[in-house]
């Protein structure tokens, strides 16, 4: 299993800044920043966040700026298999965009756009609406993406 982190930015007017990924997984599509967790290096997650904002969003940041607000597993998920995922929450506006990366090109999205734009099914489906509820507890979603219907179990609210 991968493990990887998902980062949730804002901007002062409350939106999301999203990555147009211009490699797989995700090619295309409209996803949060993130990426995955070093583990040969022994790396947390919380350093993973610090280290990928940082080399994907240019913000220097440390662990207490990041708010763990999720965990999913994605069972088979398209071009990356299993994986667990740790969304975290930026805890500082972010409102200049990011400049091109080799990853894709970043814009933020109002939440009430989401159904207009390109984002992953799963990402539409099941996690935003997690994420948009602002819920102070952690939350933990599995999904089983290995039938055509995507199946979402909730184990934690």
């Amino acid at each position: 299993m991968k493990l990887a982190t998902l980062l949730y930015i804002k901007n002062s007017k409350g939106d999301y800044l999203l990555l147009e990924r211009a490699k797989n997984p995700n090619k295309g599509l409209l996803s949060p920043p993130g990426g995955k967790l070093e583990t040969e290096e022994g790396e947390s997650p919380f350093g993973c966040a610090v280290r990928e904002a940082k080399e994907e969003c240019n913000i220097d940041s440390k662990p207490e700026d990041w708010k763990l607000t999720g965990i999913i597993t994605e069972k088979e998920y398209p071009n990356i298999g299993n994986i667990m995922l740790f969304l975290f929450e930026f805890r500082h506006n972010l409102n200049e965009i990011p400049k091109e990366i080799n990853e894709g090109k970043f814009r933020f999205v109002n939440p009430s756009q989401f159904n207009n734009v390109n984002i992953p099914e799963t990402d539409k489906l099941f996690i935003w609406d997690f994420v948009l509820r602002n819920t102070q507890s952690l939350f933990s979603l599995h999904l089983d993406c290995s039938n055509e219907k995507i199946e979402c179990t909730i184990e934690q609210e």
